[in-house]
């Protein structure tokens, strides 16, 4: 075992890793833990390289593992980022190795070491239908252990202790039921390998099917099966025509009263949490990338379930998207509202006095502030960068009355910049230049390429004259 202060040293070491490097590392470990070495502090470097192996795009080359394939059923519906509640049909990749766990040393710690080692020598040989046989038997005794575990309040208390908490024991539950109906599931994910880049109309027909026979058969599995679906789709949103299909009601209120449509109330919450992100922006110090992001991740999502739905104004989930859309529309037109100042506040400072209508001279004896220049960048990445959302958010009408100010702004800037450049005194021409070339990056997110080059062609003159 490794002290606590190693792992944390390795564990900074693997995290700066490159994803490629991290990929192959893992696999290697995999390999290693999949023979029975026992040199290596398997799981320690395993989660040390979890977020970079997130990144992955192709994960076809992770050594599977006895884990892995018990993780099959239920793995569309795995989440990694941190979460407040426990939501249905999302279960935290935390928990599986809290449930692994008290399954093989508790539970059924005999049973499940046969299991195991007898799927781990069939991967390593691939010998295909002994894993498919070694599967079956772990997801249905695991099944039968653990769902009596959750039969009782008493019992449900206890797990959770034995776990680490209620949402983790909530998994576990969730874990019981979807191993007890692997078969289905397992025909599901076979019909729709992912990513699904398109729900087709026969997909939903063939979806539908296998929803109402479970739904005769166990309704509490045949619930998860838009959740499963909306796992392997490309654009999640999409699950919102299946569960349409699936409820067979037509209105986002009707649909949202069915044992379905927690699917919708999900991407409600996904919604919310780009809200809260987007509200959490300070005018002072905000992330314009990160800003951005969370922007475009709303108005994808939002935009997606409008057209997939066409939810109504008056519905349950119309008055909720109103909502989030008012409420980011007010962020935004609140920070827009300061980008014209924020970005005036950091040109050069107007000399005192001055007469009549001729332009007022500049203060250029100080170097630019740099946090003043920073903050007038993050308004102006904003401004640009925000177009492609400004409709879908409903602050269109505000972005277009900022850029109109902001480049008036710019405009007269670079044209006192420009005039003192011509007349610049040695001691002052550092002062000048370092102005020069923020505020025409300035211009460039502002005013475009085409009027910030024939400023940067003016700006040339005076030093080849």
């Amino acid at each position: 075992m490794l002290s606590a202060d190693k792992q944390l040293l390795l564990s900074g070491f693997l995290g700066r890793l490159p994803e490629p490097i991290a990929a192959r590392l893992a696999k290697a470990v995999e390999v290693d833990r999949l023979i029975g070495g026992t040199a290596l502090p398997h799981d320690v470097i395993l989660r040390a390289l979890r977020p970079q192996l997130r990144q992955t795009v192709d994960r076809s080359g992770r050594t599977p593992t006895p884990q892995r394939f018990f993780c099959r059923p239920f793995e569309d519906i795995l989440v990694g980022a941190e979460r407040s509640i426990k939501q249905k049909g999302r279960i935290a990749r935390e928990s599986i190795d809290a449930v692994w766990n008290w399954l093989a040393h508790d539970l059924m710690p005999a049973r499940h070491r046969e299991l195991a080692e007898g799927l781990r020598d069939a991967i390593l040989h691939a010998r295909e239908s002994e894993i498919e046989e070694k599967c079956a038997e772990l997801w249905a005794e695991s099944s039968a252990i653990l769902t009596p575990e959750f039969a009782t309040e008493k019992k449900r208390n206890f797990a959770a202790k034995k776990l680490g908490g209620v949402a983790v024991a909530e998994d576990a539950a969730e874990i019981a039921l979807l191993l007890g109906a692997a078969q289905e599931i397992g025909d599901l994910q076979k019909h729709l390998p992912k990513p699904i880049l398109n729900l087709t109309e026969e997909d939903i027909l063939f979806v539908r099917d296998c929803f109402d026979r479970l739904n005769d058969s166990n309704p509490n599995v045949a619930s998860y099966v838009p959740f499963i679906v909306m796992g392997r789709l490309e654009r999640r949103w999409e699950v919102l025509r299946l569960i349409g299909a699936l409820s067979r009601k037509s209105t986002d209120t009707l649909i949202s009263n069915t044992d379905i449509g927690g699917v919708g109330e999900l991407l409600f919450s996904d919604l919310d949490f780009y809200v809260k992100k987007i509200q959490a922006a300070r005018p002072t110090d905000f992330d314009a990338e990160a800003l951005l992001a969370s922007l475009a991740g709303f108005t994808e999502l939002s935009s997606g379930m409008v057209k997939e739905l066409g939810i109504r104004r008056d519905g349950k989930w119309g008055h909720h998207l109103s909502k989030d859309r008012s409420a980011v529309a007010e962020i935004m037109e609140g920070l827009l509202e300061r980008a014209p100042k924020e970005i005036a506040g950091a040109l050069p400072p107007v000399k005192m006095g001055g007469f009549g209508k001729s332009p007022k001279p500049i203060d250029l004896t100080r170097a630019p502030d740099p946090e003043r220049v920073a903050k007038a960048m993050r308004y102006a990445r904003l401004m640009r960068h925000s177009k492609p959302f400004a409709v879908a958010a409903a602050f269109n009408a505000k972005l277009n009355e900022t850029i109109d100010e902001t480049a008036n702004v710019l405009r007269t800037g670079s044209e006192d910049i420009l005039r003192e450049l011509r007349v610049a005194a040695p001691e002052t021409r550092a002062n000048v230049d370092a102005y020069l070339t923020w505020t025409l990056e300035l211009c460039m997110l502002v005013l475009g390429e085409e009027e910030t080059d024939l400023l940067r062609r003016r700006a040339r003159v005076p030093a080849s004259a």
